[in-house]
């Protein structure tokens, strides 16, 4: 059941990264609304993927094939032509994102230090 948790994460990576590169650059007059809308659905996302799994890995597997997606797609291809584009509503988007990964690797405990991950737990005492 784990597994397809986290291969249910790497999915909606993968969503989040495709939709908010295409939709990243909705304004309101001159405020990129949909990019800074964008970049705290993002956390929200990597938040609840280490709170669901209660380590950093959770957050990674969402993370990074969102990052993954979003670098590919600001790379400009042979053509020319690439989504993301180099405006003040690209640069939130990518950097807001990136930073959302952070602060949610950052908010993420794990439930038990990575050192004793390995170590049987000690038994309760007994009055």
């Amino acid at each position: 059941m784990t597994g397809v948790a986290y291969g249910l994460f790497v999915v909606l990576g993968v969503l989040l990264g495709l939709v908010g590169s295409f939709e990243f650059s909705w304004t309101a007059g001159s405020v990129p609304v949909a990019a800074i809308l964008l970049a705290a659905a993002d956390f929200a996302a990597f938040r609840f993927a280490g709170w669901a799994m209660e380590s950093r890995l959770g957050v990674a597997t969402v993370a990074v094939p969102w990052l993954i997606v979003v670098v590919l797609l600001s790379s400009r291809r042979p053509e020319g032509d690439l989504v993301v584009t180099g405006t003040a509503a690209g640069y939130i988007f990518i950097f807001g994102g990136s930073i959302a990964a952070v602060a949610a690797i950052a908010a993420t405990r794990s439930s038990r230090p990575w050192m004793l991950r390995g170590v049987p737990s000690a038994p309760a005492p007994r009055d």
